[in-house]
């Protein structure tokens, strides 16, 4: 399989509307890796190594997309994780995410999402943190 070219990579970014960060690319394909997960936030959050308050943003908006379902249990923290990649989000994430499976794809993922970014928006310190990491 021949590498996609950033632009390829940003039409299948473009199509996958619901990656907006190298947060949500991360998140989405820890779920993709584990498609029914009981953890709590907390744990999802340790486990894909980014602060809980974007790891919950990206929940929240994953949930709200259809994307993914969040059951509550009253007796346990822990939550199920249902990653549905069926629905309408689902289908343009497949390639993307076969792509950010790769080391390589993914740091050519998160250069075409650095490369949408506007200038007022600057990497957090975690994502370069992440990105050398994978360099």
């Amino acid at each position: 399989m021949a590498k996609p070219s950033l632009r390829e990579i940003e039409h299948l970014l473009a199509d996958a509307v619901i990656v907006r960060n190298v947060c949500d690319l991360d998140l989405l394909i820890f779920l993709w890796r584990h498609p029914r997960t009981l953890l709590t936030s907390e744990q999802v959050a340790a486990l894909v190594g980014y602060p809980m308050k974007q790891i919950a943003e990206s929940l929240d908006l994953f949930i709200d997309s259809g994307l993914l379902e969040r059951t509550q249990n009253a007796l346990h923290a822990a939550r199920m994780y249902l990653l549905n990649l069926d629905g309408p989000h689902g289908n343009p994430l497949k390639p993307l995410l076969d792509l950010g499976s790769t080391r390589e794809g993914r740091r050519r993922i998160i250069e075409a999402l650095r490369s949408e970014a506007s200038p007022n928006q600057s990497a957090g310190p975690q994502d370069k943190v992440r990105i050398m990491r994978v360099a």
